[in-house]
C-alpha cells in the first residue's frame, strides 16, 4: 500500500470515520488534494453512510493536517500508520486501533514483550513501592513496561523502569509536544534518554480532555497481552484500562498491595464521594460499584510481585481464588 503521510493524518483528525471507513478512504482517495476537495457530502456519497460532522470539510482538515505535520517534523515525532512495520502487531489486534501513532523515541521497545501497569493517581506508599518495584524486576527480565505518565502508579512504574535502565513507554492522552502533566517533563526526558518512547494516537498540537483519557486507556491495554492494576479506588480509570484488557482477551492481574488496609482507606474515602455525586445525579451507579473485588471474584489473579506475576502465567485460570484472596474479599 502507498505511505502517503499526510493524507493518513487528515483521516485520522475525522474523528467521526471508524478505523475500517479510514483504511477504505485511504486506499480510495488517490492523493491529498482530492481530500482537500472533498464536501461531507461527498465523502457521504463515498461511504455510503450519511455522515454527521457539521464541522468538517476537506480543505480545513488537510491544512489543520498539514500543521500537525510540521509540527511532528520539528520536534522529531514519527507517524506511524496502521499497515506499517513499526506499527505494534498487539494493536492490530483490538477491534478499535488507532490509524496513526505520534512517537517519539526508540520505537523497537514497541516489538518487545510488554506488561501495562496502571492504577490510582492516589497512590499509597505501599502502592508506590509495589508498583516501583514491579516495573523495576519487569524490565530487569527485558520487559517493556507501559503506563501513561500520570501521577501516581504510571509515575512509579516509569521510575522504576528506569531505575534498572529498562525500556519504559508512555501513553499520552494528547499530542505528545506536549507533555501532560507538566511538571513531569523531565521524566518523560529520561524515558526518551533510555531508549524508551512517548506515544499517543492524537496529532501534536492537541491538547488534553477527560475523554481522551479514556482513550488513551485502550491503547495502554492494547499494547500488552497482560495489565496489572496496583491500586485503584471505585469508579478509577485504571478499571476503564482493565475493562479494555478484558475485551481484548488479554489478562488482567491485581497486585496484593490493591486491598490492604490503607488502600481501603483510600477507597472508603472515595466511595463516599462517588455515593454524593451519584445521589445528586453527577456521576452514574457504575463508578461507584465498580470496584477491584468484581474483578477478583470473576477470577482475575491477585500477585504478589514479578516473580508471582510470572509464576500466574504458567498455572491453571482460577487457580489464583485461594484462601487469602478469599479472606481479603469478605473483608468487604
Amino acid at each position: 500500500m502507498k505511505r502517503d503521510v499526510l493524507l493518513a493524518i487528515a483521516l485520522s483528525l475525522s474523528h467521526f470515520l471508524s478505523l475500517k471507513e479510514k483504511l477504505f478512504l485511504y486506499s480510495t482517495i488517490d492523493s491529498i488534494d482530492n481530500l482537500r476537495l472533498l464536501s461531507i457530502k461527498e465523502l457521504s456519497d463515498i461511504l455510503n453512510r450519511t455522515c454527521r460532522s457539521k464541522s468538517w470539510s476537506g480543505a480545513s482538515v488537510v491544512k489543520e493536517a498539514e500543521k500537525a505535520l510540521f509540527i511532528a517534523k520539528k520536534m522529531g515525532i514519527i507517524p506511524i500508520l496502521f499497515f506499517d512495520a513499526e506499527y505494534p502487531s498487539l494493536l492490530h489486534e483490538i477491534v478499535d486501533s488507532p490509524f496513526v501513532l505520534f512517537c517519539r523515541g526508540a520505537l523497537e521497545v514497541l516489538a518487545s514483550d510488554c506488561i501495562s501497569v496502571v492504577g490510582t493517581r492516589r497512590l499509597t506508599a505501599e502502592g508506590k513501592k509495589a508498583a516501583f518495584d514491579f516495573a523495576a524486576e519487569a524490565a530487569n527480565d527485558g520487559v517493556c513496561v507501559v503506563s501513561g505518565l500520570a501521577y501516581g502508579t504510571d509515575a512509579a512504574a516509569h521510575e522504576g523502569a528506569l531505575s534498572v535502565h529498562g525500556k519504559t513507554v508512555a501513553v499520552l492522552p494528547s499530542g505528545i509536544d506536549t507533555i501532560v502533566p507538566h511538571s513531569h517533563i523531565r521524566l518523560a526526558q529520561k524515558i526518551l534518554t533510555n531508549g524508551g518512547c512517548l506515544m499517543s494516537e492524537y496529532v501534536p498540537g492537541v491538547g488534553a480532555e477527560p475523554w481522551r483519557y479514556v482513550q488513551r486507556n485502550r491503547i495502554i491495554a492494547g499494547l500488552s497481552p497482560a495489565t496489572l492494576v496496583v491500586q485503584a479506588p471505585p469508579g478509577s480509570g485504571a478499571l476503564i484500562t482493565a475493562d479494555f484488557a478484558l475485551s481484548y482477551d488479554r489478562d488482567v492481574l491485581f497486585h496484593q498491595v490493591c486491598f490492604e488496609t490503607n488502600a481501603k482507606l483510600v477507597s472508603e474515602e472515595v466511595r463516599k464521594q462517588l455515593a454524593v455525586s451519584v445521589a445528586h445525579g453527577e456521576k452514574k451507579r457504575y463508578k461507584l460499584e465498580n470496584v477491584p473485588e468484581n474483578y477478583v471474584r470473576d477470577g482475575a489473579p491477585v500477585i504478589q510481585n514479578y516473580a508471582d506475576y510470572v509464576r500466574c502465567l504458567t498455572e491453571m485460570p482460577g487457580s489464583r481464588m485461594n484462601e487469602l484472596v478469599d479472606t481479603q474479599l469478605r473483608l468487604f
